[in-house]
């Protein structure tokens, strides 16, 4: 039925041509058959074919058309006592009302083929309204994350060039003073030393803020050392051993997908520092022919229940990058205890080295 319905693909002209040689094969064999054989249902085919592919009109012209041949086989038929009058009264009763069930389902086929074809092309309507609007979305996040993007970086470059070298002068004063106190043997001369080595802590711990922040597309190629320097400053910066292991080299990774892969790590690390207090982090990056695998995994408190639906902005953060790239993001617990965040990439044209 559903095939009926459709709106046909080949010409106006073989829609005739089919209809057509339907009526005539549906004749031909009721006349042969010396009218003994009612075909009557068969006739709907032709009757609901015309009214779906070439319309109402072509499809209460058929139902007549098919009413005539069998009123034509009749006749030719018929032995003399057919043409006594109430023989002809009630063969002409009972074409008459097969022509009524005729018309009504030429009506009623035409009216369900233009309530389908009046969906169909809502439902596209509806599809190509939905893609625009995924679009217009994906566009205004991208927008939403480049604009993000120029803020750290221009926070970055305040932390790096304005404070980080405010911080720099402060401690060579700090060194100045100190070498000035220790010079006339003054006990405050440690304390001057001491206080220059907190400022160098702090432009330390400034520098890796500022890189943090400024570090902006990360090329494919610089990825897997992207993440173990990543690694090697969280472990330095933070006191926890965080460890990093790579399997095999892909080829085929863009920047917006080694970006965003990188951001997925660094957030997932961040927040397995701030919410589990781990004592080791591990960051596993995989490459198989057709996808990559980023899996950051922690031996903290674990995931609460509901901690993958709560209002945390970097779980969703992580997930939207994921969105983003075409990924597949999860996060669970680990048995034993702690949290494990994963994100697998597919790379159609990628392959393995």
């Amino acid at each position: 039925m559903l095939a009926i319905m459709n709106r046909p693909t080949h010409p106006r002209s073989r829609s005739i041509l089919i209809v057509s040689a339907l009526v005539v094969l549906l004749g031909w064999l009721y006349f042969s058959n010396n009218g003994l054989v009612s075909l009557q249902p068969f006739y709907f085919i032709p009757i609901a074919l015309s009214a779906s592919w070439l319309g109402l009109r072509a499809g209460l012209v058929t139902a007549f058309m098919c009413s005539a041949i069998r009123v034509l086989g009749d006749l030719a038929n018929a032995d003399p006592d057919f043409f006594i009058t109430s023989h002809l009264i009630k063969m002409l009763y009972n074409r008459l009302s097969g022509l009524a069930v005729y018309l009504v389902l030429a009506g009623l086929m035409y009216e369900l083929v233009v309530l389908h074809h009046q969906l169909e092309d809502r439902v596209k309507l509806r599809t190509t309204a939905l893609g625009q609007a995924i679009a217009s979305r994906d566009r205004l996040q991208n927008i939403l994350f480049e604009v993000g993007r120029r803020e750290r970086s221009a926070i970055g470059h305040d932390l790096h060039d304005g404070l980080g070298q405010h911080l720099t002068a402060t401690a060579i004063a700090a060194g100045m003073l100190a070498r000035r106190l220790s010079s006339q043997e003054n006990p405050a001369a440690a304390d001057a030393r001491t206080v220059e080595g907190l400022i160098k802590a702090g432009i330390d711990k400034t520098r890796l803020i500022a890189r943090g922040l400024l570090l902006d597309n990360v090329q494919p190629e610089e990825l897997v050392a992207e993440l173990g320097e990543l690694a090697a400053n969280i472990t330095h910066e933070q006191r926890t051993p965080c460890i990093f292991t790579t399997q095999g080299q892909v080829t085929g990774l863009d920047v917006n997908r080694a970006s965003h892969l990188f951001y997925i790590a660094q957030e997932a690390v961040r927040n397995a520092l701030r919410h589990g207090t781990p004592t080791r982090v591990e960051i596993n990056f995989i490459a198989a022919p057709t996808t990559v695998s980023l899996t950051v995994t922690d031996n903290g408190r674990g995931v609460a229940p509901h901690a993958t639906t709560g209002k945390g902005m970097g779980l969703h953060i992580m997930a939207h990058r994921a969105e983003l790239i075409g990924g597949q993001f999860s996060m669970g617990s680990v048995p034993g205890g702690g949290t494990k965040v994963d994100c697998r990439v597919p790379l159609a044209a990628a392959h393995c080295v």
